[in-house]
């Protein structure tokens, strides 16, 4: 179970445990499976196939450290980063909230990074605006929602009325 050496830098980007479900994906696949040998060769479809893996992983693996709330509304995307702070780190960001009475100690970054207020940053949006924004989208979808549900129920009511005969 050795993928080829010219490998080696593909499969430094993934876990072993990936890298061995990925060799027996390829050596025990139902259709056309790989020898072993034909595995631990060099092959362009064995490099795609590795190069997508990569890929999928760190695509899988930003998403999970740096996740996103994306709020539409008709004209614009509100997008909310929330983060997953480590327990000891979030004990420490708590006590540091508590203890400093000022309501801008901490400041977020559009990407979700925090800032002391020792820098002269300025919030992107006002509470109030992201509150509005918020309000917005929410009404927009409360309509949306009553919309689609009378036009449902508008549509059963029919169906219902064809299938009874009076």
């Amino acid at each position: 179970m050795v993928f080829h050496e010219n490998y080696s830098n593909l499969l430094t980007q993934l876990p072993p445990s990936l890298i061995k479900a990925r060799w027996n994906r390829l050596t025990t696949r139902k259709k056309n499976p790989l020898s072993e040998s034909e595995a631990s060769s060099i092959s362009p479809i064995i490099e795609a196939f590795l190069k997508h893996e990569v890929d999928k992983y760190q695509r899988k693996k930003k998403s999970q450290y740096n996740p996103t709330i994306e709020v539409e509304t008709e004209s614009h995307c509100i997008v909310i980063p929330v983060s997953k702070p480590e327990k000891s780190r979030f004990k420490e960001e708590t006590k540091s909230r508590i203890s400093d009475s000022s309501s801008n100690s901490l400041l977020y970054r559009p990407e979700g990074s925090l800032l002391r207020n020792n820098t002269n940053i300025v919030p992107l949006y006002s509470e109030e605006e992201v509150n509005t924004r918020i309000k917005e989208a929410t009404d927009n979808l409360r309509q949306e929602f009553i919309k689609s549900t009378k036009e449902t129920l508008k549509t059963i009511k029919q169906q219902k009325d064809i299938m009874q005969p009076n």
